[in-house]
């Protein structure tokens, strides 16, 4: 599966596409990139179109607009254009992690743009970050930090990800860790790190109108499943499962509890 390119006026995009039927966009949590959609990829291309995406701060999306403000918005908007640039004018969401608080900003922007939308630990709410991304707004040390990166650190983050280690992908460590080498990446990275906030999107919630699916990890040590209510009060209309024994990265962590929900919900409903 090669990596595709798409220029927009905001930047030039890179993503993954798989599959055929109705379209799915992924959107990936922070330094996790469509790399960390890897077996979601397969898992959905038998059934959708799979879009799987670099936002900008990712991978080797590369910002072309000078103006771009790095923020919640300024995101949801480059997702916007991207699905612009692909004639997408309305497309189901899978966001993990930040890239579910994303998602969510898109959704509360561009309503009639999203068919539904699946959030795997998203962010989102106004809650302070764990202290490895609190660490990336420092001046001076988050420079450092980004630049300094090694494997080690990379895995660390993975790690802290899964209840089941024998399931982390550390091919996804190694590659992470060659892309953070590119100077444009870790200035881009710590923009959208230094730049999001989520208050917005919290407080706009009520603007979601897109069929909603919750899932959470009971051990999430990145973002506390208690979270979950916070949600579950502003959307009283979706769907959430927790989800026993599992950690933030969910869809890899536990597999088969995540597809058992997440693929009836994204398959379109028959009248």
């Amino acid at each position: 599966m090669d990596d595709l390119y798409v220029d927009t006026p905001i930047a030039r995009f890179r993503y993954r596409k798989a599959g055929s039927g109705p379209p799915v966009l992924l959107l990936p949590g922070s330094g996790g990139w469509r790399l960390s959609f890897h077996a979601m990829i397969e898992v959905l291309a038998e059934h959708h179109t799979v879009y799987a995406l670099d936002p900008p701060g990712q991978g080797r999306t590369v910002v072309l607009d000078p103006a771009f403000g790095h923020d919640v918005d300024a995101i949801a908007h480059s997702v916007a254009a991207f699905l612009n640039a692909l004639d997408l004018p309305e497309i189901a969401i899978v966001g993990h992690s930040w890239g579910g608080g994303f998602a969510l900003r898109f959704a509360e922007l561009f309503p009639a743009r999203v068919s539904r939308l699946a959030l795997l630990a998203p962010g989102g709410l106004d809650v302070r970050d764990v202290w490895e991304f609190r660490l990336m707004r420092l001046p001076l040390i988050g420079e450092l930090a980004v630049r300094l990166m090694p494997l080690w650190s990379v895995r660390h983050l993975l790690r802290k990800s899964f209840v089941h280690r024998d399931r982390i992908p550390y091919a996804l460590a190694r590659e992470a860790a060659t892309e953070m080498r590119s100077p444009r990446n870790r200035a881009t990275l710590l923009r959208v790190e230094r730049s999001v906030r989520w208050t917005t999107t919290e407080r706009d919630l009520h603007l979601v109108k897109a069929p909603v699916l919750l899932l959470w990890g009971d051990q999430d040590r990145f973002l506390p499943v208690e979270l979950l209510h916070r949600f579950a009060d502003r959307l009283p209309a979706a769907e959430v499962h927790v989800l026993t024994g599992c950690g933030h990265s969910l869809h890899d962590d536990c597999p088969d509890q995540t597809y058992q929900r997440l693929t009836p919900f994204l398959l379109p409903r028959r009248s």
